[in-house]
């Protein structure tokens, strides 16, 4: 129970971060005069700062562990910087909260199909008729509010 509590909270401090990630990059963007070099800038710092914490934790990898990893892997780092990018030109034309509830729409069926198969080596947790539920219901919220924001936007 402490640990769920703790991942439970920790969670809600990434996912408050999610929103900031394109706030702030665009205006670092705004400063440096385009998204893809703020997106650079950002990286940078989350590269410096990766690599201050997990060298003197865990030292360099391996070439052999570098190697062993599956290729497929290091996608992440492509979705990610497409992550970046897309909130650090978006959200200032598009706004935070539409941002954020597409991306979620867009992670919980994402996330669903992968629990459900198992994909990528993850373990299986089928939907269950709660979990569908709760995912409609959602994704409902969501549409209702963006139904709201389009009418307002003509």
């Amino acid at each position: 129970m402490r640990s769920y509590i703790l991942f439970a909270v920790w969670t809600l401090l990434a996912g408050a971060g999610i929103p900031l990630i394109g706030v702030l990059n665009s205006g670092l963007a705004r400063s440096v005069g385009n998204p893809f070099t703020a997106t650079a800038i950002m990286f940078a710092i989350a590269m410096a700062v990766a690599f201050a914490l997990s060298l003197p934790l865990y030292g360099p990898p391996t070439l052999a562990q570098l190697g062993a990893t599956p290729k497929l892997s290091y996608a992440g780092g492509l979705l990610i910087g497409f992550y970046a990018l897309s909130a650090t030109i978006i959200i200032p034309r598009f706004g935070a909260a539409s941002f954020i509830a597409f991306i979620l729409i867009a992670q919980l069926v994402t996330s669903a199909i992968v629990d459900q198969f198992g994909l990528f080596d993850m373990t299986k947790r089928p939907l269950d008729i709660t979990r569908l539920v709760g995912l409609v219901v959602i994704v409902a919220g969501i549409v209702i509010m963006e139904v709201s924001n389009l009418r307002k936007a003509h």
